[in-house]
């Protein structure tokens, strides 16, 4: 059986470690499927301690098994964001217009840090652990890395998210929805165009795009159960050249985000349903393109309930706390297809930026309690 005082001090000296990984990666970042240097920095930091790391090659990204025949696992990510970097942030991005605005780099050092201190640990668990690539983009690593099988055997796995919002040495944990499915969509309206001094001769497209912005999220919205939370917003809309013509193209893209897997199934037939009802009325043709892009992350009870045990039995009460949902989306959901699995918040608040902002800041005390915290968590799983 593990000591508490025997994980605290093997933890106590990787954590130099971990944080010169962090801060490596962080003034590295690198943009979704082209990790390339990230996954060659973090395999060549598992192996001067000892530790031979599965490379991707060609692709980026990389796993590891702690011992044979793991049955639990533990994912990170490590792709950054297109963010110029504040100079004044310490530390900071040496790659221009790149930032790990997401906390990338802690997952990815939290991770490196659980490898080293289960390879030291007496009687330590089997875990297999992921370094997981393009988690920002669509369809995401996630995706390819279950395609792989490196999920295929586990029956639990773990993953931790950054959150500024709770206070460092603080774990968020909820059972079933923690964050939502995110799909794509992508709107092309055509008409003939004319002169804005006769749009009855001709298809105001402006007039049909303007409806299909305030109108497609009610008709969604009126086609669901009220209880379930539904997003539709727009983030684009291009079309025309100037004051005087009707234009003969609009091009509208935005997002889709709900909680309920289900919902998330209808959603395609939903939009196209609704589009084609607000496009009739103005004569316009159109097309539509919906990415179905991540569904919801759907926390397993068991593992949240066994994984807050074994945080409890390490830290004491006080440590876990409820949170709420998000509407943002998170691909972790793509492993759950195949594993039951759970997405903890991890505390590492400075009051900065929120997550996806220039001001993001972390406070880095947040690593080696997700180290310390995961490996508690990876023991109580394993049983």
């Amino acid at each position: 059986m593990t000591s508490r005082e025997n994980l605290s001090s093997l933890v106590e000296k990787v954590v130099p470690h971990a944080l010169e990984l962090r801060r490596h990666l962080h003034a590295h970042p690198e943009p979704s499927y082209e990790e390339h240097e990230t996954t060659a920095f973090i395999i060549d930091a598992l192996s001067r301690h000892g530790l031979a790391a599965r490379s991707r090659a060609p692709k980026t990204g990389l796993s590891i098994d702690i011992g044979e025949n793991p049955r639990v696992g533990f994912r990170a990510d490590i792709d950054a964001l297109p963010i110029d970097e504040p100079e004044e942030n310490t530390p900071t991005s040496l790659n221009p217009g790149w930032m790990h605005a997401c906390g990338h780099d802690a997952h990815a050092a939290i991770a490196f840090g659980i490898c080293l201190v289960l390879a030291k640990l007496h009687d330590a668990p089997s875990v297999r652990v992921l370094f997981q690539p393009a988690e920002e983009s669509y369809p995401g690593g996630a995706v390819e890395m279950v395609g792989e099988g490196l999920a295929a055997g586990l029956t639990s796995l773990l993953a931790f998210h950054i959150d500024p919002m709770l206070e460092a040495g603080l774990i968020g944990a909820r059972v079933g929805a923690i964050t939502a499915s995110a799909d794509k969509f992508f709107i092309t309206l055509r008409g003939p165009g004319g002169h804005t001094a006769r749009p009855h001769q001709t298809v105001d497209l402006i007039t049909a795009a303007a409806r299909i912005v305030v109108d497609l999220p009610t008709m969604l919205r009126d086609e669901i159960d009220a209880r379930k939370p539904l997003v539709v917003a727009f983030g684009a809309i291009n079309g025309g050249q100037t004051e005087n013509v009707i234009p003969t193209k609009i091009e509208m893209k935005g997002t889709v985000r709900s909680l309920d897997r289900d919902l998330w199934n209808e959603l395609p037939g939903l939009m196209e349903k609704a589009l084609s009802a607000l496009v009739a009325v103005s004569g316009a043709a159109y097309d539509l393109e919906y990415l179905q892009a991540i569904p919801p992350v759907i926390n397993d009870h068991r593992v949240i309930s066994v994984a807050t045990a074994g945080i409890d039995k390490f830290f004491g009460p006080g440590t876990i706390r409820h949170t709420e949902t998000s509407m943002g989306g998170e691909d972790f959901a793509n492993y759950l297809d195949v594993v039951p699995g759970a997405l903890l918040r991890l505390g590492a608040s400075t009051n900065g930026g929120d997550l996806h902002s220039s001001a993001f800041l972390l406070d880095e005390a947040a690593i080696a309690h997700g180290i310390s915290a995961g490996i508690a968590a990876l023991i109580e799983l394993a049983g």
